[in-house]
């Protein structure tokens, strides 16, 4: 009898998650993925943040300052543009049995717009890590790749780790 009931019992649980997915809960409609922002690594923000580990002088510190100013300027109107994207289409957000062709198309010119947005990010992040790293020793140019290189490799990882 015992034999029966554990052949049997695996069946029906099957049974269950096969028409009501994972768990037996009945699936909720289908929401759209959203717009992802990506993530960068900004070396200005991770130098000022880590200033010691770094061992930037006092001088060092105010021109890395300096550049912050002006690379946060230089990114404001762009940042404003993925913050707007970003809101609008949050993850999730719509449901949709069939999207309409207008709402496709926005779709393709906000993935459009996040891609130059953060293309721009990324080239005036790099100059700007570029104009920073004159100013710094060899030690401490080291010292920040090194921090530049577990950033980038979190972000990565974090970023995978999202990915269903």
């Amino acid at each position: 009898m015992l034999a029966l009931v554990v052949g049997i019992a695996p069946a029906s649980v099957g049974a269950q998650v096969g028409r009501f997915g994972r768990g037996g809960i009945p699936k909720g409609p289908a929401r759209e993925p959203g717009i992802e922002i990506p993530s960068q690594v900004n070396m200005i923000n991770l130098l000022i943040e880590r200033r010691q580990e770094v061992a930037l002088t006092d001088s060092q510190f105010m021109r890395v300052i300096a550049l912050k100013r002006e690379l946060d300027s230089t990114n404001a109107p762009h940042m404003r543009t993925l913050d707007s994207i970003s809101r609008l289409f949050r993850k999730g957000q719509f449901v949709f049995s069939q999207p309409s062709r207008e709402r496709n198309d926005s779709l393709a010119q906000a993935r459009m717009a996040v891609r130059e947005a953060s293309a721009a990010v990324g080239e005036n992040n790099a100059s700007a890590r570029d104009r920073a790293y004159v100013l710094l020793t060899d030690t401490q140019v080291a010292k920040a790749r090194a921090i530049q290189s577990k950033a980038e490799q979190a972000l990565a990882a974090t970023a995978a780790a999202r990915k269903p």
